[in-house]
């Protein structure tokens, strides 16, 4: 794979708006209004994002979302693992049974997968606030 999904870039967007946030809750209904991502859709990549571990959940006064851990230690790599699985990281791998050459678009994907696992979303979060102008 060597561009994100809409779900992934949706996912991205939306985490890079709770690290803009800050450490406090969000409401999805408020992520999904800033971004501009379909509430029900955004539910449902919340609801995956949750379930790896990258954002926690609070229902009731006070609830929302928030990031699990500081923007800085979450990568665009485990992002998209957390909402395409296998998918994400699955393609180049061989079996010891079935050694042979590295394609030249397997070291492609592998370098691909590599940046995704070294840029976080702190970086992400910095870059856009260079574009987006303060209120």
């Amino acid at each position: 794979m060597t561009t994100f999904s809409l779900t992934t870039g949706y996912a991205i967007e939306a985490l890079a708006c709770l690290a803009r946030h800050g450490p406090a809750s969000m409401l999805v209904r408020e992520i999904a209004e800033l971004t501009e991502i379909p509430f029900p859709y955004l539910s449902k990549i919340f609801h995956r994002l949750g379930e790896a571990g990258i954002v926690e959940s609070k229902r009731g006064y006070r609830g929302g979302v928030k990031l699990a851990r500081p923007p800085a230690h979450i990568s665009l790599l485990q992002i998209e693992a957390a909402l395409e699985g296998s998918r994400a990281g699955s393609q180049g791998e061989t079996t010891e049974e079935t050694p042979r050459p590295i394609t030249f678009w397997e070291a492609f994907h592998q370098s691909y997968r590599d940046k995704l696992g070294a840029m976080t979303l702190d970086e992400v979060r910095a870059y856009e606030a260079t574009l987006i102008p303060a209120l």
